[in-house]
């Protein structure tokens, strides 16, 4: 039977009331949003000017920006900020000051918002605001940072809020009248207490409770009408679509890959190289920060970031474990490789890979993902860094210190070449090599130094302050890079002499092995043990005079660890253990020293070394980690994990000096077919050793990002080793009422 159309209507009919009904609430529960919302962003919006105000962008050089504000600041140009307080009138007493100063960091303390404060005579006929405005722009400060400047002369004050502040207009309006009431009596501290007070209060106050009410009845309203509609109207028609959309994802394959899995294995090889390269630079240039910061500021303030810096490391290290066991397979496959043509072999077994293609890829992935962690782990403290070293602030300071030590590490650079001169008297270059260059790298690492304090004190001047933050940093960083040059030939020199008097003990202890050994016979293994350290002995005679005691010592630890092996049977057990420990200390001695010396190579010349060198280096550092928890326990182990250690550092050493090497040569040849030099001194400076500026890129004050040292910019900073990105300078200050005079 066929329905009539009425009945059909009423049929459907309870449903389609309930749908209205729903969709009557749902509306009615936007409009208390919007109304809400609405409220809100009346409160919270500050009042914007009739005409836009300047802005002065911290890019413009000083004469553009006169230009540009010479209708707006005839007579009284805008100030730099230095301080927090600034009392270029001087009218506030020394207990002033300090109270002024004291309400500023409650503020600081208490909330998300800073204030600075300005004192001058007169603002010479300029609107207050806008004179505070420009010196706000000019000083960089963010959208959390107000600046108040008080006139005494003129008994006027203007004070710049930016237009994002997360102050609302009735706040402001409040602020503004704790001031003027201040001004007008001619008391300058409470002006500025008074207002830091009110700044304090206003951004802890807590949100109206029948507001907050109100919009989150609203949006439970809104919740529960939306989920009606999507259950009864769009789910029915959009799980068709999801099923046959899936049926097709199936029948191709799957979902669509992710980047990296669309990657062949050896581009994805070179990008996880890439990030190891990457994130080892920004870790090496944070340690570096840290330093700066904990000299200038103390350990207590700079644990934190200890801690923060420790975990990144960790994930690091780990990333370094997996590309150790990636190039230990790929050399596996390499040998069984070139021996897989032999006539002994059958043809399916001529050569089987370690690894397949699959567990390469996750491994590679895996590298990629935990250096990422790292890089993700420094960023989120970039921005307190920087908050705790306030660079902008102190960057005149900063390029004054510079100014300062150069000359005693230029003095230094005499000495450490008279140093190295006379330990090429007594050993041969391969000895040295390591460190026979650092002079040269110190000198032009100075020159750039020199060149950056004065980049960066043409910004200030041109009131570019990040500009200048960024010169500042490679300037600080050059420096501390040439110290550490110089350093390390101080360390080479005293652990050459100390290595030299360790070789006469040595060679007797090595000896009285070999006349023990004497005394057993019909040991083969022993015999050949005694041979062999006889032949060491010989050796080391021969070539001690003008030789490398360190290559002595080495030869003759390893001779007297296979004797000490081959005669354990005929010994007993403590003499065993307490002879494994002492030639356990001498090693891992040796094996700190050889770890120092390759770091500091690598940090040095960062913009150079690859990733094999640090993988190694990483991995002899854990050895020589696993050879310390295993000593107290088992020294035998643990001497088998420190040879290990020497032999991958000795292997880092080779890798990270032919890199630098190849570095340098590609740029002479490019320096031979050019005919000149167009990079100058940087091209064996700063950018050998990682640190590269440039002035266009800087670090903004609330995304700063290290970019990779050796491909990056402004010197370095606290930070994951991204890219920084550009972001523009100075913000458009909001509109102020005009105070009371």
């Amino acid at each position: 039977m066929i329905e009539s159309p009425a009945r059909h209507e009423h049929q459907h009919e309870p449903s389609t009331r309930a749908a209205g009904g729903w969709a009557i609430v749902a509306f009615a529960g936007l409009v208390g949003v919007v109304l809400a919302a609405t409220s809100q962003a009346a409160n919270a919006t500050v009042t914007m000017p009739s005409e836009p105000m300047p802005s002065v962008s911290p890019r413009l050089s000083a004469a553009t920006q006169a230009q540009l504000m010479s209708d707006v600041l005839p007579a009284s140009p805008p100030i730099t900020l230095t301080d927090q307080v600034t009392d270029g009138a001087d009218v506030l007493s020394d207990a002033e000051r300090q109270d002024v100063d004291s309400a500023l960091d409650r503020l600081a303390d208490e909330s998300d918002l800073r204030m600075f404060v300005v004192y001058i005579e007169s603002f010479d006929g300029t609107e207050p605001v806008d004179w505070a405005n420009a010196s706000a722009n000019q000083s960089g400060l963010g959208p959390d940072d107000l600046l108040l400047a008080v006139a005494t002369v003129d008994h006027e004050f203007g004070l710049s809020a930016d237009t994002n502040v997360p102050l609302t207009t009735a706040q402001l309006r409040s602020i503004d009248n704790s001031v003027a009431s201040a001004v007008e009596d001619e008391r300058w501290a409470p002006a500025a207490t008074d207002a830091a007070d009110a700044v304090r209060r206003a951004g802890t106050a807590a949100a109206d409770p029948l507001l907050v009410a109100g919009i989150a009845v609203a949006g439970a309203l809104v919740l529960a009408a939306l989920g009606y509609v999507l259950w009864r109207f769009v789910l029915p028609r959009l799980l068709p679509r999801l099923t046959r959309l899936t049926d097709r994802s199936t029948a191709a394959g799957g979902p669509a890959p992710d980047e990296l899995a669309d990657l062949p294995v050896p581009e994805l090889d070179q990008r996880a190289s890439g990030s190891l390269v990457r994130i080892d630079d920004a870790l090496k240039t944070c340690e570096q920060e840290l330093g700066f910061a904990r000299a200038e500021l103390g350990a207590d303030a700079t644990r934190d970031f200890e801690l923060i810096l420790a975990r990144a490391a960790a994930d690091v290290r780990q990333a370094f474990a997996i590309r150790q066991e990636l190039d230990v397979a790929a050399q596996a496959e390499d040998t069984q490789a070139d021996g897989a043509p032999g006539a002994d072999h059958h043809e399916a077994d001529e050569y089987r890979p370690v690894l397949g293609d699959a567990e390469r890829r996750a491994r590679l992935t895996r590298v990629i993902a935990l250096c990422e962690s790292a890089a993700d782990t420094l960023d989120a403290r970039t921005r307190a860094f920087d908050d705790l070293r306030r660079l902008q602030q102190r960057t005149p300071e900063l390029l004054a210190d510079v100014v300062a030590r150069e000359p005693e590490v230029t003095d230094r650079v005499a000495a450490t070449r008279a140093t190295l001169e006379r330990l090429a008297g007594r050993y041969p270059a391969d000895t040295l090599a390591m460190v026979s260059g650092n002079p040269e790298q110190a000198e032009l690492l100075l020159v750039n130094a020199k060149a950056a304090v004065s980049a960066g004190r043409s910004a200030l001047e041109g009131g570019q302050k990040a500009v200048a933050v960024a010169h500042a940093r490679g300037a600080q960083n050059a420096l501390g890079q040439a110290v550490m040059l110089l350093d390390a030939v101080d360390a080479t020199a005293a652990h050459l002499d100390r290595a030299a008097g360790r070789l006469d003990k040595a060679i007797a202890s090595l000896t009285q092995d070999v006349v023990a050994a004497r005394s057993v016979e019909g040991d083969f293994r022993v015999t050949l043990a005694r041979t062999a350290a006889q032949a060491s002995l010989k050796h080391v005679e021969v070539t001690r005079e003008g030789g490398d005691p360190l290559a002595g010592l080495q030869r003759i630890a390893a001779a007297e660890a296979a004797l000490d092996a081959a005669l354990a049977g005929t010994r007993d057990f403590t003499e065993v253990a307490a002879r494994a420990s002492a030639l356990l200390r001498d090693t891992l001695g040796r094996v700190d020293e050889q770890l120092r010396q390759t770091a500091d190579f690598v940090a040095t010349r960062r913009g150079a070394v690859g990733s094999p060198a640090r993988t190694r280096l990483a991995e002899a550092r854990r050895l020589t980690d696993a050879a310390r928890s295993l000593q107290p326990i088992d020294p035998a182990a643990a001497l088998g994990e420190a040879q290990r250690a020497s032999k991958l550092v000795q292997e880092a050493a080779r890798l990270a000096r032919e890199d630098a090497d190849a570095v340098m040569i590609a740029a002479e040849a490019k320096h031979d077919a050019n005919g000149s030099d167009e990079n100058g001194p940087i091209t064996g400076g700063m950018m050998l050793g990682g640190i590269l500026l440039d002035p266009k890129v800087v670090r903004s004050r609330r995304h700063a990002a290290t970019a990779r040292i050796g491909g990056g910019f402004g010197g370095g900073g606290f930070g994951g080793g991204r890219p920084a990105t550009l972001r523009k300078l100075g913000t458009v200050r909001a509109w102020w009422p005009t105070p009371v005079k």
